[in-house]
């Protein structure tokens, strides 16, 4: 499931890590994160977002955009990149990933 962490911080509870943005953990990890005293409170001010979903695919366009755009895992990245085929997510996947990346709008490496 995709669990994305909005605030600004690494979360670290019941031996799972969330960094901030999106993060791909199995439900057995997410129920024992969640069930954290600390965590629940998180969860109710809406910093810690479960999304019942392993996709953008899963997601309306809008949703899967938002997603990609508070996402800094390559790897996940990827692997989204490599399952959508719709023009608008792609393109904001690639966007994502030439930030991550840090190349320039020639391609090459910003400095």
């Amino acid at each position: 499931m995709l669990v994305q962490n909005k605030g600004k911080y690494v979360r670290h509870a019941e031996g799972v890590m969330l960094v901030p943005g999106s993060n791909d953990v199995s439900e057995q990890d997410w129920k024992k994160f969640s069930n954290h005293k600390i965590i629940k409170s998180l969860i109710e001010k809406d910093e810690i977002v479960a999304h019942d979903v392993k996709s953008t695919v899963d997601m309306n366009a809008t949703q899967a955009i938002e997603m990609v755009e508070d996402t800094f895992s390559v790897d996940l990245l990827e692997q989204w990149k490599e399952n959508d085929d719709r023009k608008t997510v792609l393109d904001a996947i690639e966007e994502q990933l030439k930030e991550i990346k840090g190349e320039g709008e020639n391609g090459e490496d910003d400095e």
